[in-house]
């Protein structure tokens, strides 16, 4: 079994949630340094290999190997903070809201999210913990449907069903989904999803970072036929270790005669957006799939 593999099963995701349970933070912060540090090294590793390409190419091919390894490094880093932060919170509501910064961005979130003249659909990359970040706004009035990857099996199935308990309702896409979300979005709801994952054996390509990947347009193609515009959201770790939203705008959709050029102008358009998110905060970009499956991870040494 690869070791992404079990990382991802509903063994180690709850095995991982046992042992934060029963280990002090002054203990579990070290202990992920330490793990972060020779998880990098395994160079062998489908996981590190995707998150040193991933890297590469967010700054620009300019890591030299040393810097590479130590950006991988921090990325792992980041990611068990995220988790034992996660994990904690879920247990103490009162320490779950402390660890979110109530800036403009996150009380306009919630507000728009009410607003039943205002649906919208809401896209996120995988940064920082905004699983945390979700479950703190939904406590406080957010509401939205969460589209999550389709037919979600061990880590992923735990994962979601961790997710429900904020109340929101998790939908794993399906046709039959997507036709739901249409309609929440033509009624004035909320739908949310990541779109920085990329779908494998997919033709059709995106530039982001300047190079062509195939991520998803299924949020394009409902917004514009639900007539609504897109918000692009983001959560990054603050120097002071609290979870911070940022928030677009809203986007609406511009429409064009070739079908096809319209879902990549628009889809091109919002991934701008989530490269100025990812570029602001590299290290919290926990993408652990190659979204540029044909690049190699090379070194300016």
């Amino acid at each position: 079994m690869k070791f992404q593999s079990v990382l991802n099963s509903k063994i180690g995701v709850g095995l991982g949630f046992t042992i934060l349970r029963s280990t002090p933070t002054s203990i579990s912060y070290p202990l992920v340094i330490f793990f972060a540090k020779q998880l990098a090294r395994m160079k062998n590793l489908s996981l590190v290999q995707s998150v040193q390409r991933n890297q590469q190419v967010i700054h620009n091919g300019r890591l030299s190997s040393k810097e590479l390894q130590k950006a991988v490094t921090n990325v792992f880093v980041y990611a068990g903070r995220c988790f034992i932060d996660f994990y904690r919170a879920l247990k103490n509501p009162d320490a779950l809201q402390e660890k979110v910064l109530k800036n403009e961005a996150f009380e306009r979130l919630i507000r728009l999210s009410r607003d039943k003249n205002f649906g919208a659909f809401l896209v996120v990359p995988h940064m920082s913990s905004f699983d945390l970040m979700l479950l703190a706004a939904a406590d406080l009035g957010f509401e939205a449907k969460v589209l999550t990857f389709g037919n979600p099996t061990g880590g992923y199935k735990l994962q979601n069903d961790i997710r429900a308990i904020s109340g929101l309702e998790i939908m794993p896409v399906s046709r039959e989904v997507l036709t739901k979300s249409i309609d929440v979005l033509r009624k004035g709801g909320f739908v949310l999803t990541a779109i920085d994952r990329p779908i494998s054996h997919q033709r059709r390509q995106l530039n982001f970072f300047g190079q062509p990947s195939p991520l998803p347009a299924g949020h394009i193609r409902m917004a514009i036929k639900a007539d609504v515009p897109v918000l692009v959201a983001a959560v990054h770790m603050n120097p002071d270790g609290f979870y911070q939203l940022s928030l677009s705008d809203p986007i609406s959709m511009v429409h064009m005669l070739d079908p096809v050029e319209k879902i990549r102008h628009n889809a091109e358009k919002i991934l701008q957006i989530i490269e100025g998110y990812i570029r602001s905060h590299p290290s919290q970009w926990q993408m652990y799939y190659p979204v540029w499956p044909n690049q190699k991870a090379t070194f300016t040494d």
